[in-house]
């Protein structure tokens, strides 16, 4: 739904606000995902009706003024909630997937200040081909790779004291990902050179984190030509042990990223994933991880399927794999329905999650099933 300048302008002298600036347009859209699913946790098995089975419902306010000689000033405000019940995902952060501010200039590129994804994201993003919307719920790349670096049995980790990057809680060592929303953040993103390449970067203000612990590098580099996309990507990110204390620790990782179509509508996509994360004491946890994945067009359909597969080098028995299949079928531009089935598989020190159901002990096997329905507006 789109509000022109003249109509804000009459709204903001209805509500005796002043109107400092006419804005080219403003847009309200969002989506509304819901299912139900049937989840199997090695122990316990649940069938439920939930929000977000595919990607998570939103609501989204942006907008866009042109300045003119090729300048745009924009926002950015996205509301993640879970529609089963009403309830915000977040207490914390009403605005929690995205409250940013930016220039935009043909020639120069944009700039955006405050919280958003990390260059990272896009990388994965770009390469996964799980739905219109990407990045399904029960795609191997999310449960897999992106739900953490590592959820393992913390007697078996090399990595004693948690801090601001990482917890021990319940018998369990878990490193969180630097692939999603950060806050205070600066990115630049550049125009399209050379053909088809981009580059993106950001840096993060520690202001909001205990003794300066909380700083963020990101990059990455994409190229879009015909069927090819291609992406390598880096972050570094900073803590301290314990969280708030003056030890430091660092978490980095690189991505190689890349998707094809080898024929019209068949597509052939994965990525690589080293990280590592440096603690006090000269403790170390590294690992890697892999995805390859492949997805199918119909004219009023898409099936895909995708295989992940995660290892710590120096972790006994702390890997974990996964799949995922999913079919969608689309009544309308707007709206589809979608069934899905996945499962991850752990190791005896392993406890790795499947669209945030953990396995009710470690190295038992998660599995799911989900049927449907997610309208865009």
């Amino acid at each position: 739904m789109k509000k022109t300048a003249p109509t804000l302008a009459a709204l903001a002298l209805l509500t005796g606000t002043a109107a400092f600036a006419q804005t080219s347009s403003v847009t309200i859209a969002g989506r509304v995902d819901m299912g139900p699913q049937y989840v199997d946790t090695g122990v316990n098995k649940t069938t439920r009706v939930d929000s977000g089975t595919y990607t998570a419902s939103r609501l989204i306010l942006r907008g866009n003024e042109d300045l003119g000689d090729g300048l745009s000033a924009q926002f950015y405000l996205e509301h993640r909630f879970n529609a089963d019940t009403g309830a915000a995902q977040s207490a914390a952060k009403f605005w929690n997937a995205g409250s940013y501010v930016g220039l935009s200039s043909k020639d120069w590129g944009t700039i955006t200040l405050g919280r958003q994804y990390t260059p990272i994201f896009w990388s994965f993003l770009f390469a996964d081909d799980t739905g219109p919307m990407k990045l399904h719920g029960y795609s191997a790349l999310q449960s897999v790779q992106r739900s953490n670096f590592a959820r393992i049995r913390a007697s078996a980790s090399p990595i004693k004291s948690a801090g601001s990057l990482d917890t021990i809680s319940g018998g369990v060592y878990s490193l969180g990902i630097t692939s999603a929303f950060e806050d205070n953040q600066i990115v630049y993103k550049t125009p399209t050179f050379g053909g088809g390449f981009t580059a993106m970067i950001s840096a993060e203000a520690p202001e909001g984190y205990a003794a300066g612990s909380g700083k963020l590098f990101s990059g990455n580099v994409e190229y879009r030509n015909g069927p090819l996309y291609a992406s390598v990507a880096a972050t570094t990110k900073q803590g301290a042990v314990p969280a708030g204390g003056g030890l430091k620790q660092r978490v980095s990782e690189q991505l190689a990223s890349a998707m094809y179509e080898v024929v019209p509508g068949f597509k052939l996509w994965g990525n690589i994933h080293p990280w590592q994360m440096k603690s006090v004491a000269s403790t170390e946890l590294k690992g890697n991880d892999w995805m390859l994945g492949a997805s199918y067009w119909f004219p009023q359909s898409e099936l895909w399927i995708n295989f992940a597969s995660k290892k710590l080098k120096n972790c006994t028995d702390c890997d974990s794999s996964g799949w995922g299949i999913g079919y969608h079928y689309f009544l309308s531009k707007r709206t589809e329905l979608y069934a899905s089935i996945a499962q991850v598989s752990n190791d005896a020190n392993s406890a790795n999650t499947l669209n945030g159901f953990a396995p009710d002990n470690f190295g038992l096997k998660v599995r799911a099933t989900s049927v449907g329905i997610a309208t865009t507006f």
